[in-house]
């Protein structure tokens, strides 16, 4: 059985069992969670993660804000953004874990006040493991 919690404070131990969500649209870093969480279901929009989370059961949700370059130029953008797919995980009630790894400030600010149980680890500050 895996845990979310830090084994030190950079590595997350995910049980190989967990069925994982990322949300995330650039390709380095879908790259880099691919050779980490190769059975993660990715999804490129908050379109494609909030039908990815109505179709599935997930334990581990992966969240980044900005989807889009003006997202991170308009920080009042809630569409297609992270904070939508945050936003749909209050409304369903989600009880998994939810890690919010974006850079964009404001909307990691925004995120945690929708999701407080939340973990935030910004990408590059983490690594992720199964085990």
């Amino acid at each position: 059985m895996g845990s979310l919690a830090p084994q030190d404070t950079t590595t997350f131990t995910l049980s190989p069992d967990w069925d994982v969500l990322i949300l995330e649209d650039t390709d380095e870093r879908i790259a880099w969670f691919k050779e980490r969480l190769p059975r993660a279901t990715y999804a490129k929009t908050a379109t494609a993660a909030i039908t990815a989370l109505n179709a599935n059961s997930y334990r581990v949700v992966f969240l980044d804000h900005d989807l889009d370059w003006i997202h991170a130029a308009d920080s009042s953008i809630v569409k297609g953004t992270g904070k939508e797919v945050a936003a749909h995980l209050k409304k369903i009630g989600f009880t998994g874990i939810v890690v919010i790894h974006s850079k964009n400030e404001d909307g990691v600010r925004v995120m945690t006040r929708i999701l407080p149980s939340a973990k935030v680890a910004r990408f590059g500050e983490f690594d992720v493991t199964v085990g």
